[in-house]
């Protein structure tokens, strides 16, 4: 990290971001940044994506087993508390704001000096942020907070970097670059539908006695709009008896047209990776839970895997990018069913406490359940051989407490008998020869 002291700038900020997308401007003709945010399609589009993605917690993986890892401070930071101004949901939520809308969302990584462990993430706007990618190799970031007197500069592996779509690995690029003509089409039809009802009827041919040069009939046009001036929808049209105004038939299906047309909005579905449905263009005949299980599943891994992905690279370091993995955790969504769960331990291909990881349900402290069961009346499967062996002589001749000690119980009083499988019959106590003597 560098404190370099603020200088006159030498570039132009303002036709950097106009000319990045970052601010609307009418040369680049562009819908993004916090102005896209007037168009309702690309609001809930944007606030689907962004709240699905601070909702669900990210998790530390073992790479092998796949169990979670208690990683402390690391899904603190990404989950609960990332700094002292924001807590993890609205964190996740700006920043992929601003991967949607301005390109990339930004964070700097804040080391503990001495562990060079990650001690706090410090979000900043676009606009307090700069790229400087004139060395692909070494890539800088420039932070600018505003009225401060310097600007921070910080390697790569010390930013967070949310960009969902990129042609260079440097810099993000927002879905709403390629939905200017979309937008435009929608907003055409609005506005026209909006100054029809504003005008009403009153578009039409106005007809004056005689010939009339250019001069005239201009005149005459601005005097009836002037004597028609505060007029709304609805209100009457006043003329004398030399002038003849006739009004221009409308053809309604022109309207219902733009009214109903939902190109557009299944356009700005299909850029943003969302099903067109979430937008209220048509309803499938499923479930709630199968639409949102497939939108989970199907839509969401578009944003999903970039960002855990980055967190991976740049708040963990080589050895436990080897160990472990970063995931968000779903399964409170689209988790495993009672059913699945029951057949997967019957089965014996999770033990009870992975079946309920599974569920999205915390783990029990019992250790029987971080064992594996068999279905052979739910026994353990270390055990299942004493129990389909009638001829094994452990089968016959074990003690109770023998059994006890074998599955980790404390041996009881009286536990010296043999265990007999069958509730039937008792159980014999070795110490009891039985039978009278030969001697007697």
């Amino acid at each position: 990290m560098l404190f370099r002291t603020k200088e006159p700038e030498k570039r132009d900020w303002a036709m950097d971001l106009i000319s990045d997308g970052v601010i609307p401007g009418y040369s680049t003709g562009s819908f993004i940044g916090i102005s896209a945010l007037k168009n309702s399609d690309v609001l809930t589009a944007v606030s689907i994506i962004a709240s699905n993605v601070a909702r669900f917690p990210l998790l530390l993986l073992d790479e092998q087993t796949g169990k979670p890892f208690d990683s402390g401070d690391l899904t603190y930071l990404l989950n609960k508390k990332p700094n002292a101004m924001l807590d993890g949901y609205h964190w996740k939520f700006i920043m992929t704001i601003n991967a949607l809308l301005a390109n990339d969302g930004v964070s700097r990584i804040v080391r503990d000096p001495v562990t060079q462990e990650p001690a706090l993430i410090q979000y900043f706007p676009p606009s307090q942020v700069y790229i400087d990618d004139s060395d692909i190799n070494n890539i800088k970031y420039e932070f600018t907070p505003l009225g401060a007197s310097q600007t921070i500069v910080e390697p790569a592996q010390n930013v967070i970097h949310f960009k969902f779509f990129t042609y260079d690995g440097i810099h993000g690029r927002s879905p709403l670059l390629s939905l200017r003509d979309e937008i435009n089409l929608q907003e055409s039809g609005i506005q026209t539908l909006s100054k029809f009802f504003q005008s009403g009827l009153k578009g039409g041919i106005l007809k004056v006695r005689g010939r009339l040069n250019k001069q005239a009939r201009k005149k005459a046009r601005e005097d009836f709009e002037y004597a028609q001036q505060g007029a709304t929808g609805g209100s009457p049209v006043v003329t004398d008896d030399t002038i003849d105004y006739q009004t221009l038939e409308v053809d309604t299906n022109i309207l219902q047209l733009i009214n109903s047309n939902n190109y557009s909005t299944s356009q700005i579905a299909k850029a943003m990776h969302i099903p067109a449905y979430k937008l209220g263009v048509n309803s499938p005949n499923q479930s709630v839970k199968q639409l949102n299980d497939d939108f989970i599943k199907s839509d969401l891994p578009y944003y999903f895997e970039p960002i855990s992905s980055e967190i991976e690279l740049k708040m963990l370091n080589d050895q436990q990018r080897h160990q472990f993995k970063v995931q968000f955790d779903t399964r409170k969504e689209t988790g495993m069913s009672v059913a699945d769960a029951k057949n997967a331990v019957d089965g014996s291909l999770l033990d009870p406490n992975e079946a309920r990881f599974e569920m999205g349900v915390n783990k029990r402290d019992d250790p029987n359940m971080d064992r594996m069961q068999s279905n052979l009346n739910n026994v353990y499967l270390d055990m299942k051989e004493d129990y389909q062996n009638p001829n094994k002589p452990d089968n016959t001749v074990k003690t109770i407490n023998e059994r006890r000690k074998a599955q980790g119980q404390e041996p009881i009083e009286g536990g010296d008998a043999i265990y007999m499988s069958s509730s039937d019959i008792p159980a014999i106590d070795v110490n009891d020869t039985g039978g009278d003597s030969d001697d007697s």
